[in-house]
């Protein structure tokens, strides 16, 4: 039986959430995967209890028990490089995405440190990587589709933490990435050290409702 067959219950922690964030007139926004550093004012799901984890899940378990179109937004920072099968959690986060919502991801990028340091990633991303949920002839292998509203090729060496003339230039690079991404990607990266992450902005594409 597929994901989408099943029957979602969500738990009375969702409940309550979503009812306090519509009585307080705030966005219901659902951090995934969300570890120790939940976005604040989010409800956090991850599959080891941690400080700020609201719901013990584990992301490849499906259907996530929450309901259909609950979420104005969707946190997935560092997330989706620790699955081998990163379209069937995009297919779940699209399920219960509404309309006019937004995923926001941060993700490694293929070229950068942080991309296979880690031993439980599992693959890393490139700024068209997510083309393919919609917006390219090959989106035929998942039923979620999504717009791309924005895609951020982020260098790290401009951190506070940087000494000022790797900064300085980490800003140059930071200046560059941002007017000519397709550069960037192709022939910087690797100059450079590679690209640390993606930022990444998708809005959820869903039938409207069916005409009279």
């Amino acid at each position: 039986m597929s994901a989408a067959a099943l029957r979602v219950v969500p738990g009375p922690e969702v409940e309550v959430y979503l009812r306090d964030q519509r009585r307080r007139g705030l966005p219901a926004v659902f951090d995934l995967g969300c570890g120790g550093h939940k976005t604040a004012g989010a409800f956090g799901v991850d599959a080891i209890r941690l400080p700020g984890v609201d719901l013990l899940h584990d992301l490849q378990a499906r259907p996530y028990p929450l309901p259909d179109d609950c979420a104005d937004e969707v946190v997935l920072s560092h997330v989706l490089e620790h699955f081998a099968e990163p379209l069937a959690v995009l297919e779940e986060v699209w399920r219960i995405t509404r309309p006019g919502g937004r995923v926001a991801i941060r993700t490694p990028h293929y070229s950068g440190p942080f991309a296979w340091k880690d031993p439980t990633h599992r693959r890393a991303f490139s700024s068209e990587s997510f083309g393919y949920f919609g917006e390219n002839g090959y989106s035929y292998y998942t039923r979620a589709r999504f717009r791309t509203e924005r895609v951020r090729l982020k260098y790290f060496m401009e951190e506070e933490q940087w000494a000022r003339p790797y900064r300085a230039w980490a800003r140059l690079v930071q200046w560059v990435l941002d007017r000519h991404p397709t550069f960037g990607e192709r022939f910087l990266c690797y100059l450079v050290g590679g690209i640390d992450e993606l930022q990444v902005t998708l809005e959820p594409v869903k039938p409207g409702p069916p005409e009279a």
